[in-house]
């Protein structure tokens, strides 16, 4: 693959005193071809596993795609349906647990888990059995914790569902009976180091926060964030991907914002629909989602 590093430097002053100047440098594109005949469509997710490899969700063409590190194509699965290796707008993937892959499956309202191979395991509904409060349907985020426990984006019922580590739904928080923690269309979960759940509101242009057990904790990024999706968490930063207003936000661990990057466009280290980020050491991936793309970057500190 070709690569083109070290293309450009943006640094970005902290308007904070006795904090860092920080910067981004590009490093790359991919992919540069089209995968098994087709070029990325509308993708809408990304994460990385322990091992550097990454995972697409290319939810036009209604499919996971594997790179690795370098953005080389490795293996695709999927196509139109609701077989167990088949999607309808598929949303959200994540691989946190380096053993297994969870992927939120939207218009077959369900959550799919394969092995880190991507074979197929087995996959979570909502049952009939289940009461309102344990329900679940378009799930649009899906993030696992350290415990194996997942936490679902339940765009139905605007809230968050947790699940035990069989599968079982424990927990609903989020919806209108929470106050200030209250969710009018969450996008993403993403659990922090500390088991902080982190929710982007993309329809209330913030993130709030909850406990490991649903209870209400902060929300930040109003008048900052437009339409706020993917988050990922590198070097003790929140980095949120500010679709509205096609860049890349950082916070930093008491959710102050301080650098952004990136503006309207098809250039390098512009953005067109920003929807998701994801962390591999030192470096970022950001999908890049109208651009039908991801650039990566790596992060600078400058003291």
């Amino acid at each position: 693959m070709l690569t083109l590093f070290i293309y450009f430097v943006l640094f970005f002053s902290v308007p904070f005193a006795n904090q860092a100047e920080y910067g981004v440098k590009y490093l790359f594109t991919f992919p540069e071809a089209p995968i098994s005949g087709l070029p990325l469509s509308q993708p809408q997710a990304i994460a990385i596993d322990l091992e550097g490899f990454v995972y697409i969700i290319d939810t036009g063409n209604s499919r996971i795609v594997k790179f690795n590190n370098k953005g080389d194509y490795v293996f695709a699965l999927g196509g139109f349906g609701w077989e167990t290796e088949e999607f309808d707008r598929p949303l959200d993937i994540t691989v946190k647990t380096g053993l297994e892959v969870f992927v939120a499956d939207f218009n077959n309202e369900r959550i799919e888990r394969y092995d880190k191979k991507l074979n197929y395991i087995s996959s979570f509904y909502s049952e009939e059995t289940f009461s309102t409060d344990l329900g679940f349907g378009f799930p649009s985020g899906v993030d696992v914790s350290a415990q194996g426990e997942l936490f679902i984006c339940d765009n139905e019922n605007n809230r968050i569902l947790k699940l035990n580590t069989f599968g079982k739904p424990i927990v609903s928080f989020g919806d209108f009976n929470w106050g200030d923690g209250q969710l009018e269309h969450p996008a993403k979960v993403e659990i922090s180091p500390d088991n902080l759940i982190y929710v982007s509101d993309q329809s209330a242009n913030q993130v709030v926060v909850f406990d490991y057990f649903g209870n209400y904790v902060t929300r930040f990024g109003k008048n900052l964030l437009n339409k706020p999706k993917g988050m990922t968490w590198s070097r003790n930063k929140l980095f949120v991907a500010d679709s509205g207003n096609d860049r890349m936000a950082v916070f930093d661990k008491n959710h102050q914002l301080i650098y952004s990057w990136g503006d309207e466009g098809s250039n390098i280290g512009a953005f067109k629909n920003p929807v998701d980020v994801a962390g591999f050491g030192e470096l970022i991936y950001v999908l890049d989602s109208d651009n039908n793309r991801v650039q990566v970057f790596e992060l600078i500190e400058v003291k």
